[in-house]
C-alpha cells in the first residue's frame, strides 16, 4: 500500500470515531492557518520591482509574467495576496504594515521556525529552543491542551508540510494527529492543502491547524517568482478553506479563520531575503552566515497576522490604533491567547504567563 493510501485510510477511520457533529451545535471553532517566512513586506507592498528585475532572484523567462500580474498593477499587495486583502475589507484584521505604522513581532530571540511555531502554538517563547532539530516539545500547545478539555477531545487536528510539525505539537504526548512531510516530496504544499481540505469537509474538526511550508523553502532556494507563486497559491487555498466553511451550515457563522507566519525573513532587496536568524543565533554558530554574525538577519523578526470570523470583534478600531505589549509592537506571543478567545475560552485557564490576547480578539 502506498504512502498516499496509509494517509486516506488513516483519515478514514479517524472519521469513523469523530463524534456525530449537526448544524444545531453552536460551539465557536477554529481553522489556524500559517505561511512558513513570508514577509510582511510582500503581504503588504506584493512583490519588490528591485528582486523580480534581478535576474538571481527571478528568471529571466518568467520576468514579463511577473511584471503583468503583481508589479504593473494599483495594488500589489492585493493582486499577490487578494483574499488576506478582501477579507479585510469586509470584516476581518490584516496587521503588520509597517509602513503604516503597524509593527508585529517575534519574542523569541531566535527568528527562525521551531521557535517561533513554539511561541504561536503555546503563547510564549522558550529560550531552551535554538534550533530546527526534531526534539519532542517540552512545552505544552493550546492544541494539546484543547484537546483533553470537555466538548474537544478528538476535534484537534493538524497537517503540516514540514516534518517537525509532529514534534512541535508533540503529538506522541497530546495526542493530536499531526499528518507532517507527506512523502518528504517538493513541493508538498498541494497535498499538504489537499488532505487538510478533504478533513475539514468531511470530520469538521471544532480546531484544524494548517502549517504551509514551500514558500520558505523557495525563498532559501533564491527564488523569488517561485516563492510569490506559492504565496499566492496558498492565498487561494485560504480563499477554498473560508468559502468552504462559509457553505457548510455545521461551521458557517462559527468559525473563525486565523493566518499568520513563523518569522520574518531579511528586509532589504539583496541577498538577505532568502534568509532569517538572528543575532543572538549567529553568534552561537558564527560559521553560519558568517557575514551576519554580527548583526543577524535585520528584519526577520518583524511578522504579520490576519484574522477573519465571529471571534473578531465587530467594529474594532484600525489595526495600527491596536499594538500592545513589548516596545508598542503587538507579538507572536498574543497568538494563542487570541485563538482562544476566539473560541470563547478564557485563555488565563490555558497558561496565565502566555501573551495576552490582541485587543480584537479581547472579551
Amino acid at each position: 500500500m502506498s504512502l498516499l493510501s496509509r494517509i486516506f485510510l488513516a483519515l478514514a477511520l479517524l472519521a469513523q470515531f469523530a463524534e456525530p457533529v449537526t448544524a444545531a451545535d453552536s460551539s465557536p471553532r477554529l481553522v489556524l492557518i500559517t505561511l512558513d517566512g513570508v514577509r510582511w513586506q510582500d503581504v503588504f507592498r506584493g512583490p519588490d520591482p528591485v528582486l523580480t528585475e534581478n535576474s538571481h532572484y527571478t528568471h529571466e523567462d518568467l520576468k514579463e509574467s511577473v511584471q503583468k500580474a503583481w508589479i504593473e498593477v494599483p495594488d500589489r499587495g492585493a493582486a499577490l495576496m487578494p483574499f488576506l486583502h478582501e477579507a479585510a475589507r469586509t470584516g476581518g484584521i490584516l496587521f503588520g504594515n509597517r509602513d503604516k505604522g503597524e509593527c508585529m513581532k517575534v519574542v523569541n530571540d531566535m527568528w527562525f521556525s521551531y521557535p517561533g511555531y513554539n511561541e504561536i502554538l503555546t503563547g510564549r517563547p522558550d529560550n531552551r529552543i535554538t534550533s530546527n532539530d526534531k526534539i519532542y516539545n517540552p512545552n505544552v500547545t493550546f492544541l494539546e491542551w484543547l484537546n483533553r478539555q470537555p466538548g474537544f477531545e478528538g476535534q484537534v487536528t493538524a497537517f503540516g508540510t514540514w516534518d517537525v510539525f509532529p514534534y512541535i505539537i508533540n503529538d506522541k504526548r497530546s495526542g493530536v494527529p499531526v499528518n507532517a512531510g507527506l512523502g518528504n516530496r517538493f513541493p508538498t504544499d498541494t497535498l499538504t492543502a489537499r488532505l487538510a481540505l478533504q478533513t475539514l469537509r468531511k470530520s469538521k474538526p471544532r480546531v484544524l491547524y494548517i502549517g504551509m511550508g514551500d514558500t520558505d523553502e523557495l525563498a532559501h532556494a533564491g527564488n523569488y517568482e517561485q516563492y510569490l507563486a506559492a504565496a499566492n497559491r496558498t492565498d487561494d487555498f485560504i480563499r477554498t478553506i473560508w468559502e468552504t466553511i462559509e457553505a457548510d451550515p455545521v461551521m458557517r457563522g462559527k468559525t473563525t479563520l486565523i493566518v499568520t507566519t513563523d518569522h520574518g525573513r531579511g528586509e532589504a532587496a539583496d541577498e538577505t531575503w532568502t534568509e532569517h536568524s538572528s543575532k543572538t543565533y549567529l553568534e552561537m554558530y558564527p560559521t553560519y552566515l558568517r557575514d551576519y554574525t554580527k548583526t543577524g538577519i535585520i528584519g526577520s523578526d518583524a511578522i504579520w497576522f490576519a484574522a477573519i470570523g465571529p471571534g473578531v470583534k465587530p467594529g474594532s478600531p484600525p489595526a495600527s490604533k491596536n499594538v500592545t505589549a513589548v516596545g508598542a509592537c503587538a507579538t507572536q506571543s498574543q497568538i494563542a491567547a487570541s485563538a482562544l478567545s476566539a473560541l470563547g475560552i478564557d485563555w488565563r485557564r490555558f497558561d496565565r504567563n502566555a501573551g495576552m490576547p490582541l485587543p480584537q480578539f479581547a472579551p
